[in-house]
C-alpha cells in the first residue's frame, strides 16, 4: 500500500481562502495588503490601510486625516516602492481616502501587549530562523503573533 500523505502546506490553504475576497477588493495578487509594511516601512503602515486596489492601476488608501496632505506629497515615492518590490508598475496612482485608522484604546492597548509579547516575538524568530524566504517568514511571524495574542 502506498502511503498517501494528503496534507497541504497551510499558505496553499490560506490562499485559497483569501484569494476570493482579494479578487473582489482588487487585490488579485494580495501582496499590496500583505506585504504593506515591508513595501513602504512601519511609520507609513501604521498610518495608512491599503482598501483596494483597482483594475485601472489605482490604489485606494486610507489615511489617517491630519497626515492625508504628507501622503499625498510622497505619491510618487510610495509608487516607486511599491514598483521596485514588485518589479513592475503595478500602482500608477494612490487615492487618498481620509478615515481613522485606529482607535487610540486599540493602540494602549497593542503596546501594553508588545511588553508581554517581546519574548514571544522572539521565540517565533528563532523557529523561523531555517526559513529562506523573507516574505514567507514575514507571513508565519506575523501568524505566530496573532495567535498568541489569542
Amino acid at each position: 500500500m502506498a502511503n498517501q500523505n494528503n496534507s497541504r502546506p497551510l499558505s496553499f490553504s490560506v490562499q485559497q481562502v483569501t484569494q476570493k475576497i482579494f479578487k473582489k477588493r482588487g487585490f488579485s495578487a494580495a501582496g499590496v495588503i500583505n506585504d504593506w509594511q515591508t513595501i513602504v516601512g512601519h511609520t507609513l503602515a501604521k498610518n495608512t490601510i491599503p482598501e483596494r486596489l483597482s483594475t485601472n492601476g489605482i490604489l485606494h488608501l486610507r489615511v489617517d486625516a491630519p497626515l492625508a496632505t504628507e501622503i499625498q506629497h510622497l505619491e510618487p515615492q510610495i509608487i516607486e516602492k511599491i514598483a521596485g518590490y514588485f518589479g513592475y508598475r503595478a500602482v500608477t496612482r494612490i487615492r487618498i481616502i481620509r478615515g481613522p485608522i485606529e482607535n487610540k484604546r486599540e493602540q494602549s492597548k497593542r503596546q501594553d501587549n508588545n511588553v508581554t509579547t517581546s519574548t514571544t516575538s522572539k521565540n517565533i524568530y528563532e523557529q523561523l530562523s531555517n526559513t529562506q524566504k523573507p516574505h514567507i517568514k514575514s507571513a508565519l511571524h506575523r501568524l505566530g503573533k496573532t495567535v498568541s495574542k489569542e
